[in-house]
């Protein structure tokens, strides 16, 4: 199977980069990791043949959302073989707490969507991180929209029980 011209992933790049580095932003909230992600979208293209692609912006930021998911799950893994001593944060000032809570939150949330199952991931990011609607998830993941709903009412019921079993930070007094 012949493979992308570098050309046409080039333009690619120029039309759609931004697109897919907000896409990986979204999920990641780490510039430095959504620029990765960005560049590892248009290396994949290049070592692939994307023919029947109908709406490149609907590929390239499911593509996006696809490759953030698993760089968080990479990470969680990581995170599991270092001691926690090595990991733990100082303890913060007082009166910084709205927007370390705010992290704190964000995080949890990153963390509780790479243990859902890849498809569910996935659906739930491209609609309540990037914003799509379900038909536009069913034709960009080839679903259809019921099996995109079934996904987001699975995902979102996982995500709750997750959220609500793990400790939320406390806030200062």
């Amino acid at each position: 199977m012949p493979r992308s011209a570098p050309a046409d992933i080039a333009t690619l790049a120029r039309l759609h980069g931004r697109l897919v580095f907000a896409a990986a932003y979204r999920v990641l909230g780490d510039a430095a990791q959504a620029e990765d992600v960005q560049q590892e979208v248009f290396l994949r293209l290049l070592e692939t043949r994307e023919d029947d692609v109908r709406s490149w912006p609907a590929f390239l930021g499911a593509a996006a959302t696809r490759l953030a998911i698993d760089h968080v799950r990479r990470q969680q893994r990581w995170r599991r073989l270092v001691p926690q001593w090595l990991l733990q944060a100082p303890q913060s000032a007082p009166g910084a707490d709205a927007a370390s809570l705010d992290a704190e939150r964000a995080t949890r949330l990153r963390q509780a969507l790479a243990r859902l199952k890849p498809r569910e991931a996935e659906c739930f990011a491209l609609r309540f991180v990037q914003g799509m609607e379900i038909p536009a998830i069913a034709a960009a993941l080839a679903l259809t929209a019921n099996h995109v709903s079934v996904l987001l009412h699975r995902a979102t019921r996982a995500l709750e029980r997750q959220l609500r079993d793990t400790p939320a930070p406390e806030t200062a007094p």
